[in-house]
């Protein structure tokens, strides 16, 4: 059994930018009647180097965020260390964490991935908006397939993404 960290990330107090921490709250309450003891939960503002100490104890994680770019409802991909992003500013990226555990660690990281959720409003005190609420629902099933596949299997592909947003279209 791998041992998957879902972490959400994104200010509660921006309108849509919570999706990230609103989906890592529901995978949170359903845990424990799941029976996922290989999963925990990880919820911030925004990703910090000392992170790289969070990702070094599973064998997959997956960050979760708000996109305004995303095409669809959401979006997966493969995290990918990249040197070549500051890792002093406040917009830490998952692919500049990946380069600082490489720094740290000397090693590759484990598989991560970026789950990202389609989001239209991003001002201070906005409530989540009906798109986002929508785009939500469609990411938490998501996500919660990738709990279950999460026991067997130690990596996941888009295709994983597109099967399930074509099911909950």
């Amino acid at each position: 059994m791998n041992k998957l960290l879902i972490f959400g990330y994104g200010n509660p107090a921006r309108g849509d930018d919570a999706l990230g921490p609103l989906l890592a709250e529901h995978i949170e309450s359903i845990q424990a009647r799941q029976q996922w003891q290989h999963v925990d939960v990880l919820s911030a503002y925004q990703l910090q180097i000392e992170n790289v100490m969070d990702i070094a104890a599973y064998q997959i994680t997956v960050f979760v965020d708000a996109h305004r770019s995303c095409s669809r409802p959401y979006c997966f991909d493969r995290c990918l260390p990249e040197v070549g992003q500051s890792y002093t500013s406040h917009a830490l990226t998952p692919d500049a964490l990946l380069a600082v555990y490489q720094q740290t660690y000397k090693q590759q990281p484990p598989p991560c991935y970026l789950l990202s959720i389609r989001g239209e409003q991003f001002e201070l005190g906005q409530a989540l908006s009906a798109a986002a609420q929508h785009n939500l629902q469609m990411a938490s099933a998501f996500a919660e397939q990738l709990c279950v596949q999460s026991i067997t299997r130690s990596e996941f592909d888009a295709s994983d993404s597109n099967n399930v947003a074509k099911a909950y279209a």
